[in-house]
């Protein structure tokens, strides 16, 4: 009995040790399973694009071949264009998008104009979140005196003017000097230019401050540039001494500050919320702004005209007629003869509308056409009060030319 004893315990024992060996090599192979099927993670990969704005391409054409529904775009454009000017979108500008991988909704956007401009974007329901970023530049002013030797032009370039400078210089001067019968070989010139650099490197849009051109048969000819606060103002630009316009031949701006939320063009529509002609421009104004007949005419109708809101639409001597709608309030009624330049009613909202602004369309016969085949012209006379600041700005060149060694 005592020897079976003991050989029962020595047999529990020795089940107990194969029993814990048996544990332990399942659990290592269990354990070696578990490393297998759970590798490393491999390190995110950027959740950001970056697309470059190509030759003819739109914030639409780019958000579309990103996938990002047809209804965000519209709304995203069409706020965007509150804060972006369209018409100053160039090729190469980029735009960085954060997208909802998912659904393809912007998180978020940056919108790069030029190095140091960063416009930035994040949706709220039916509006955008904006900040500018604005990195410092360096402003410096350049004197540049030449004679003419053959062209105008020519000799502008020769200098070192860009040629958005020099056609600058040229629209202040065509009606000043008549080049063709009047300009020598000999003739000088002088332009005082003010310039922006970021990090050493030139940006573009080089302002021109001061022009003069000086001719033994054409005479000399002075030009000073006259600025306002707001940036979008017609009345920045170049004037004799008198504060006279030299740009005169054309027809007017329907607002005193200009900037393009909406171009013509097929664009996704804000409101339908799919691809459509837009015909004419859409610009940003407050609710209450005055707007302007863009030249002489009669006004053919003057109504609220569905989705137009209350429109105005005037008949001029050229036979054009221009349209402006949306409006708060109209001040002219059909049949009446109006004036360039004159009140011809308010910014509003009316009609089909997300907000307030005006739309400005031009049509000739049954056809609406681009309102930018208008030459259109800015403050033709400073008035009393413009006249004093621009006595002041004058006196500011004249102090800057001769601290540059003006001859």
């Amino acid at each position: 009995m005592r020897s079976r004893g003991r050989n029962l315990l020595l047999s529990l024992v020795l089940l107990c040790l194969v029993s814990f060996m048996l544990l332990g090599l399942m659990g290592r192979s269990k354990s070696g399973a578990t490393t297998q099927q759970q590798p490393a993670s491999p390190p995110p990969a950027s959740d950001w694009i970056r697309i470059a704005i190509p030759e003819g391409g739109s914030i639409f054409s780019v958000l579309e071949a990103n996938s990002v529904p047809l209804g965000e775009i519209a709304l995203f454009a069409f706020n965007f264009g509150n804060y972006v000017d369209v018409t100053t979108i160039q090729p190469g500008d980029s735009l960085l998008l954060k997208l909802d991988p998912e659904s393809k909704s912007i998180r978020k956007a940056v919108f790069f104009q030029e190095p140091p401009t960063r416009h930035v974007f994040v949706p709220s329901g039916d509006s955008l979140n904006y900040s500018l970023e604005q990195l410092p530049v360096q402003v410096s002013e350049r004197l540049v005196q030449g004679q003419l030797s053959g062209t105008l032009d020519a000799s502008l370039l020769a200098a070192g003017l860009s040629p958005c400078e020099k056609q600058a210089v040229n629209n202040g001067l065509e009606t000043k000097v008549n080049f063709a019968r009047n300009a020598k070989d000999g003739d000088s010139f002088c332009v005082l230019i003010r310039e922006r650099f970021f990090n050493g490197s030139k940006l573009g849009g080089g302002v021109i401050r001061y022009v003069c051109y000086d001719g033994a048969a054409a005479g000399k000819h002075e030009l000073f540039r006259f600025e306002v606060q707001d940036e979008k103002s017609v009345s920045s630009g170049l004037y004799s001494s008198d504060g006279k316009s030299l740009n005169t031949a054309g027809v007017g701006y329907p607002l005193a500050s200009i900037h393009v939320v909406s171009a013509f063009g097929r664009r996704i529509d804000p409101i339908y919320r799919s691809w459509r002609m837009h015909q004419g421009v859409d610009y940003r104004a407050r609710y209450g702004t005055p707007v302007y007949s863009v030249a002489n005419g009669k006004v053919v109708s003057a109504r609220y005209s569905g989705g137009w809101g209350n429109e105005i639409r005037i008949r001029h001597n050229n036979g054009l007629v221009t349209q402006y709608a949306h409006l708060s309030s109209m001040s002219v009624r059909a049949g009446q003869s109006v004036r360039k330049g004159q009140v011809i009613g308010r910014v509003g909202s009316t009609g089909k509308s997300t907000g307030a602004h005006l739309h400005f369309g031009l049509v000739q016969g049954k056809s609406y056409i681009n309102p930018n085949k208008l030459k259109m012209v800015g403050t033709e006379q400073l008035n009393s009060e413009q006249m004093a600041a621009f006595q002041q700005q004058m006196a500011e060149i004249k102090r800057k030319l001769a601290s540059l060694g003006a001859a």
